[in-house]
């Protein structure tokens, strides 16, 4: 047994929870900093994508009439969605056209092709042809930290991932709670340029700051998947994950497709139908196995958010049911009708709260300030490890100690300052991939990915100190230039977004201006002489006197 599990053994509660704190967080920190950072940047997914496509009108544009005459065609822009279909993919296993509005006038087509992957496209909702990529720029937008923040782009093994590291931060977080004894005293203490102390007493302040809002994260992510955290209980009542849920929302089963070769009926019939009950858009068409005799129709009613409105279980858009051979309406779930329960209500809850889905503006910035609260947690208690390790090495592993403390260096690098240059990559590479090139958005994502293994590369060739100091620079100069390459890239600047009113996409550019002068600010810190404390002093000039 090594001297460090004697210690925890030989120990009580306390000693051991700081043993798992100390050891379960540090291999964990890496993967939720990188949930946590990009989950901040998510929360503003739709004011990052509009910044990214700026073909798109600004949000005070896109608050139009919320009746049903709003300007667009739907049925005829249903029309030219399903013929596009047949014409292109009559093979797909699912069908959906996102109809125009004002914040996309376009119409958005998604399919599933018969090896199950998914794919998308957009045509021009007035002529039905594909939209013009020398005009607008296709992107995957905000929508990638979201993917990133909840499975990684890994799909459902991603989500499982995540997860696991997520019920590892729950156990940080209450052995955390359990070896802080003072832990509101710690939140009114910092005690600046002591070295470890310092980083400790920051690290304990924004702990104790941010651990209401990281407790209700944490346990609400995996709420919002339970069915796939626990499928037992599923599995042992129905044959699928979506027969569980017709069954628990009172909405008809999903068939399986036949092979039987069966006309689809008029969409746009059932569009007038589904919004005339609805009284509202409809924003979404979803065709399950289209021309086959199993096919069904659902149409999803636009969202509204009303002014001043703060329900958490909000009111919904309704969704409307058709069989997609007859046209006959199988079912309808008016906007703000609940289904599935007191406890599907409370699982609906917590998934809102997760989501920032209430609260407005205000609620988001709430949760993008708390989420990088947490994100700078872990990183302090990153660099604490290593802190502490440089101070005095505790020998854990051997004659192999330095080389692990010289990979954990290496992992704090590349995650805390590499995740972030990445990001900021990111934004860049939607501005100069070219626009003609195909799946655009693939290669922007491809960018951020190649960014953020070469800052490890990185980390692991220069010395510790030079790396943490180049890779700020870096990040400072990426995040100052960006207006500039917007500005030259796509004619359009920051004072003229505040002068027009466009306080999404300028909030995009302050935000990466505040980050800039912070990243400065942090290799500044590292660069600038270190004087030695007055106390260190005082016995050095006594040494001095005595010699």
């Amino acid at each position: 047994m090594s001297k460090v599990d004697s210690g925890a053994a030989q120990g009580g509660l306390r000693q051991s929870m700081a043993w798992l704190h100390t050891w379960g967080g540090l291999w964990a920190c890496w993967v939720l900093f990188v949930i946590f950072l990009t989950g901040s940047l998510g929360v503003f997914d739709e004011p990052i994508t509009r910044w990214m496509k700026p073909h798109l009108p600004q949000a005070s544009e896109a608050t139009g009439d919320t009746g049903l005459d709003d300007g667009f065609d739907r049925p005829q822009a249903v029309r030219m969605g399903r013929a596009w279909f047949e014409e292109n993919q009559p093979g797909a296993h699912f069908w959906g056209i996102g109809l125009p509005s004002d914040e996309d006038p376009s119409i958005r087509l998604f399919w599933m092709d018969p090896q199950e992957n998914f794919h998308n496209t957009s045509i021009d909702a007035t002529t039905g042809k594909p939209v013009d990529s020398a005009h607008e720029r296709d992107s995957e937008g905000g929508h990638h930290f979201v993917h990133m923040h909840f499975e990684f782009h890994g799909g459902t093994a991603g989500i499982w991932f995540v997860g696991a590291f997520t019920m590892a931060m729950l156990v940080a977080l209450v052995s955390g709670i359990v070896i802080h004894k003072r832990i509101f005293k710690d939140f009114f203490t910092f005690r600046p340029s002591k070295g470890q102390r310092s980083w400790l007493d920051a690290h304990n302040a924004l702990s104790v700051l941010s651990l209401p809002f990281q407790l209700m994260i944490a346990y609400t992510g995996l709420a919002t998947f339970y069915a796939l955290y626990m499928p037992a209980g599923v599995a042992a009542h129905y044959d699928n994950e979506d027969a569980y849920f017709a069954d628990l929302l009172a909405r008809p089963v999903p068939q399986e497709m036949t092979g039987i070769a069966a006309p689809l009926a008029k969409l746009d019939d059932m569009l007038l139908s589904g919004e005339q009950q609805l009284q509202r858009p409809v924003s979404f068409v979803s065709i399950e196995h289209p021309n086959d005799s199993s096919s069904s129709v659902r149409l999803f009613g636009r969202f509204i958010e009303r002014p001043g409105e703060y329900r958490l279980l909000g009111d919904g858009g309704g969704q409307v049911f058709f069989n997609g051979v007859t046209g006959g309406q199988t079912d309808i779930q008016m906007p703000g009708e609940l289904r599935g329960g007191s406890a599907q209500d409370v699982q609906s809850v917590m998934a809102n709260l997760h989501f920032a889905a209430f609260g407005g503006h205000l609620v988001r910035w709430l949760y993008f300030f708390s989420g990088l609260a947490g994100a700078a947690m872990l990183a302090t208690g990153a660099l604490l490890f290593m802190v502490k390790r440089r101070q005095r090495s505790l020998n854990e592993f051997g004659a192999s100690t330095q080389r692990v403390y010289r990979v954990i260096e290496v992992l704090n690098i590349g995650t805390l300052t590499g995740l972030s240059i990445a990001c900021v990559a990111f934004f860049w590479g939607n501005r100069l991939v070219p626009l003609s090139i195909a799946d655009r958005p693939e290669w922007e994502i491809a960018v951020f990915f190649v960014v953020w293994l070469l800052t490890f590369v990185h980390a692991a060739l220069r010395p510790t100190s030079r790396a943490w100091v180049e890779q700020l620079l870096a990040l400072a100069a990426l995040c100052l230039l960006l207006p500039l390459l917007n500005w030259l890239t796509v004619g359009d600047q920051l004072f003229a977004y505040l002068q027009r009113g466009d306080g999404e996409r300028a909030g995009v550019e302050l935000v990466a201006l505040g980050c800039g002068v912070l990243s400065l600010w942090g290799a500044w810190r590292l660069t600038r002489p270190k004087v030695a404390p007055a106390r260190s002093r005082q016995r050095a000039a006594v040494a001095e006197a005595q010699s």
